[in-house]
């Protein structure tokens, strides 16, 4: 019974939702971490992204019914009632959670939140707008990651690389239970390079360390298209995962360029948990 729960909540995934707050809170700190802040973030974050698989699930009951009979509320392994329940226990907490960071935080997650059960609701079967709500989300959690300092504009430019990524990856994911289109793969590579592209202009200046990680997510992002060349929703699948899989790279690079190799270090490390637990779970 608590598998199931996991599976639900897509718990590997909370790990790059965590990369992206150390991203946000990491570069504007030194070394020296304010533990008071950081959990209170990772709380938020974390429960917003459980909440946000949980009540995903809860509306797409019907679709997983023929598409994913295996999930746990489709199964039967867990009611529409109590994953109802659970989600909106866990965007409770969230916002309650915010509330230790400060009024900038509280903000941050109200909206992470409306946008959460906006793309559950409704949003996600209208293409575009639902990967511009996903992308959406997950710029605004690296901006949470900062939201106990006072705002400023380079916390955007930060974050778009990942707005970019996750466009990226959403339309792909979109796709997941059959064969990807072939627009679909076109428009990840391009999202893909994008990103690349942003990253390098966004740090030329700032040394030449993160080079090599960001060699890593270059071959982690596009080696899998050739490797898999089938096309069936297995393969998209895996694809998917690798790319989510690869968001505490990016996360890391940015840290990186704009912070110390410790963090960096430390917001890449999220990359291990969410292997380990996704060969046992699934990310998508």
């Amino acid at each position: 019974m608590i598998k199931s729960y996991f599976q639900l909540v897509r718990f590997p995934g909370i790990f790059t939702a965590f990369s992206n707050i150390f991203l946000g809170f990491f570069i504007y700190s030194e070394f020296v971490v304010d533990w008071l802040v950081l959990f209170p973030l990772l709380a938020t974050s974390g429960f917003l992204f459980l909440a946000g698989m949980t009540l995903n699930d809860y509306f797409d009951y019907n679709t997983d019914k023929n598409e994913r009979s295996n999930r746990p509320l489709p199964s039967g392994k867990i009611s529409r009632k109590i994953a109802l329940c659970l989600g909106l226990a866990l965007l409770s907490a969230a916002n309650i959670s915010a509330f230790f960071v400060g009024f900038q935080a509280v903000m941050i997650s109200v909206v992470m939140t409306i946008l959460i059960l906006a793309y559950d609701i409704k949003l996600k079967n209208i293409k575009i707008l639902g990967v511009l709500n996903l992308s959406s989300i997950r710029f605004l959690n690296v901006i949470l990651g900062s939201s106990a300092v006072i705002f400023t504009f380079e916390i955007v430019w930060i974050s778009i690389p990942i707005a970019i990524f996750v466009a990226g990856i959403s339309i792909l994911a979109k796709t997941e239970s059959s064969d990807y289109s072939r627009k679909a793969k076109i428009a990840n590579l391009i999202l893909v390079f994008f990103t690349i592209v942003y990253v390098v202009i966004l740090t030329h200046d700032k040394g030449s360390t993160h080079w090599i990680i960001l060699g890593a997510f270059v071959i982690v992002s596009y080696l899998p298209w050739m490797i898999f060349t089938e096309k069936s929703p297995k393969i998209t699948q895996k694809i998917v995962t690798i790319q989510l899989l690869s968001i505490p790279i990016l996360d890391g690079i940015l840290v990186m360029a704009f912070s110390n190799i410790v963090f960096a270090i430390v917001t890449i490390s999220m990359i291990f948990p969410a292997y380990v637990i996704s060969r046992k779970l699934s990310l998508t």
